[in-house]
């Protein structure tokens, strides 16, 4: 038998003990590396793995350290312009974002040892990148013909009895949005089909507004060497740390009355996650000939500790099938006091190969490839003794090895300097998963001025992206048979970097 929608005007109660969540979606965030550096370093897309000589390149293979001949110091501050566009079931939205972020800092102090052969330079190098911005702005809002939220939080309650609830699937057993179906105890149905008694009749109106920001940066030691000035090699310890906010709303109202009982519901889901993290990057550069330059930098995985603070709340409105009446009405309202959750992220290791060749005084070419293996990523060690197994087998069965590429090209006119390049980082997903088509191509472009002890740059980077985002998956159906239809985000970002740079 049903339950019967008793008039409630609100109810607030703590989240059961049930886990906060962490999955596939942060390990990949985590992992993921888009790495900010000089104006020089980003007018050629980064492709400095064999090329050397930029304090920023550091980050990418700490050989790179060991090409300086003197002391530099740089620092480069970056506009970073996102715009973002939502296709859902025919509806769509544009939204923006800008900030100033500093990009790249860092020192380099030479040492020459007196001698022509053997080691000839040993340098100290330190710097500092941004690695990632999450920031993300968006609104999703159309009709929905095929599902609902409170479909997905029926999947997640099914296989437990009603006293065994948590988490989102208690919050909405407890507020009617789910329910068990007749003559079963521990499998559940939403109120679209009034609990299993009808067909679903959806058309319901949905609007999801995300509000995310954050950041990861990284800081990189290195001492690299110079050997008679045709082999350079080099070894670092990375420092790292991110700062994510996740937010987003979630409404679902039936505008049209076409089911029982509901009329609307409103759900958050909030999160802040800090974290700190370490690796180790050694590297090597090789100059066969005088024009020619070959580059190989390893650098381990990083091993994240992540502290989480989270909460969600639930409020449904419900009519109890009199529209014209609300005497009748209620509301119940659920709301979670904060919570935290400690736990650690492993993510993929990052091999680089690059080669570079110098035409002349004129200019040069360099090219670079990128491995990275996002399958490797671990989730592990959660504060209550948690080990993660069914995320970590979902995200090996999800993601996968990727290669990404970057090519970037200077040409020298006196003491100017022009620059291009062209980034594409394939995708991090497996053939035949939602997302294996999620990749991203960039393009920039920079200008220089140099002088012996000073020089100062300019470049502009765009990148552009796709990701097809689920605001609700169907656990029990295989891609891409969902009762939530993907929703399209194109993201169009801009960097707008400014390097000075001291030589001494």
């Amino acid at each position: 038998m049903k339950r019967k929608i008793l008039l409630i005007a609100a109810a607030t109660l703590l989240l059961p003990a049930w886990m906060a969540g962490q999955n596939m979606d942060d390990a990949l965030r985590y992992s993921r590396l888009f790495y900010q550096g000089t104006a020089r370093f980003n007018g050629m897309s980064g492709a400095f793995t064999a090329l050397g000589g930029d304090v920023s390149s550091i980050a990418l293979n700490p050989a790179a350290a060991g090409v300086f001949r003197s002391t530099e110091i740089s620092i480069t501050p970056t506009v970073f312009f996102r715009d973002l566009s939502t296709d859902w079931n025919g509806y769509g939205s544009d939204n923006s974002y800008s900030g100033l972020t500093l990009g790249q800092a860092g020192v380099v102090s030479s040492f020459r040892t007196g001698s022509s052969k053997g080691l000839t330079n040993l340098n100290l190098a330190y710097t500092f990148n941004r690695t990632n911005n999450y920031y993300r702005n968006a609104v999703i809002d159309g009709i929905s013909d095929n599902g609902s939220m409170a479909d997905y939080w029926a999947l997640q309650a099914t296989g437990y009895r009603t006293g065994e609830l948590g988490g989102t699937a208690y919050m909405a057993y407890d507020t009617y949005l789910i329910d068990t179906l007749p003559n079963y105890l521990d499998e559940y149905a939403s109120i679209f089909t009034y609990y299993g008694e009808t067909f679903p009749e959806y058309g319901q109106k949905v609007k999801r507004t995300i509000d995310n920001a954050g950041f990861s940066n990284e800081h990189t030691i290195a001492l690299g060497a110079s050997l008679g000035d045709k082999v350079y090699i080099g070894g670092g310890f990375g420092l790292t740390n991110i700062s994510y906010t996740g937010h987003y709303t979630h409404l679902e109202s039936d505008d049209a009355q076409k089911t029982f009982d509901f009329v609307n519901f409103i759900y958050t889901d909030h999160f802040k996650a800090t974290g700190s993290g370490w690796n180790f990057k050694i590297g090597a550069i090789v100059r066969p000939i005088e024009s020619l330059r070959l580059g190989v930098g390893f650098i381990t995985p990083t091993i994240y500790t992540i502290d989480e603070v989270f909460y969600n709340n639930l409020s449904v409105k419900l009519d109890n099938d009199t529209p014209a009446d609300p005497s009748d009405d209620a509301n119940p309202i659920i709301n979670n006091d904060d919570m935290t959750y400690r736990y650690r992220i492993t993510t993929p290791y990052h091999l680089n190969a690059g080669i570079a060749y110098q035409i002349g005084n004129f200019g040069l070419i360099s090219a670079d490839y990128e491995f990275i293996d996002y399958a490797t990523a671990r989730l592990s060690k959660g504060v209550d003794g948690y080990n993660f197994e069914t995320e970590n087998e979902d995200l090996a069965a999800e993601l996968g090895a990727t290669g990404n590429l970057r090519l970037g090209a200077e040409v020298r006119l006196g003491p100017l300097y022009l620059r291009g390049g062209y980034s594409h980082n394939g995708s991090a997903f497996t053939e035949g998963t939602l997302n294996q088509n999620a990749s991203s191509n960039g393009y920039s472009a920079g200008l220089g001025y140099r002088q012996d002890k000073f020089y100062l740059d300019v470049a502009m980077v765009w990148l552009n992206s796709y990701e097809a985002y689920m605001m609700y998956p169907d656990d029990s159906r295989p891609a891409p048979e969902y009762t939530s239809d993907p929703v399209d985000l194109n993201i169009r970002d801009k960097y707008l970097s400014v390097t000075l740079g001291l030589k001494f």
